[in-house]
Order: C-alpha cells, then sequence, then structure tokens
C-alpha cells in the first residue's frame, strides 16, 4: 500500500447528479498505481454498474447513517479490504 496514491471525493452534501459526475471523472484518472476513495452519503448504486462496466473494482463499507466509504481500484494487486479498514471499522 506504500506508494499508492489515494484520490479523495467527499460528496456528502452534493446535488445529483454531481456526486456521479464528479465521480466518473476520477475514474478516468485511476491506474494501476492508485485507488479513489469516495466518502457520501448515500449507497450509489448506478456509480457501482458504471464502475463494473469499466472494469473497476470496488470495496464497500457503512460506517454509520448517512456515511458510505467506497473504494475503487483497477489494481488486481491492491487489497481494497485491508485498506478499507483505516476509514471503517464495521466490516
Amino acid at each position: 500500500m506504500s506508494g499508492t496514491e489515494i484520490l479523495e471525493l467527499d460528496a456528502r452534501g452534493l446535488n445529483h447528479p454531481e456526486p456521479l459526475e464528479r465521480s466518473v471523472q476520477m475514474f478516468q484518472k485511476l491506474d494501476g498505481s492508485n485507488l479513489f476513495h469516495l466518502l457520501i452519503h448515500r449507497l450509489p448504486q448506478p456509480l457501482l454498474i458504471i464502475a463494473e462496466r469499466y472494469g473497476i473494482r470496488f470495496e464497500v463499507c457503512e460506517a454509520a447513517e448517512n456515511e458510505w466509504h467506497i473504494l475503487f481500484s483497477k489494481s488486481e494487486e491492491l487489497d481494497l479490504e485491508k485498506v478499507m479498514k483505516r476509514y471503517c471499522s464495521v466490516q
């Protein structure tokens, strides 16, 4: 994990469709050496479908009410579940 750049987006409180649009922009920045951490107020099902279509892996955790953490990566080697423990202790 050391040396892996984490792209951050706090989308809590943003109005539709801004979280989706910003997240898709972040997907375009993903390569095998970084990951994208999204903090959002609800589970964005359409975004997860888009991630699957792009071949992007993801890990999801609801840390508290209205607090979802989602990690996205194109790397097959990166252990997203392990990284998620930084953000979400409820696994």
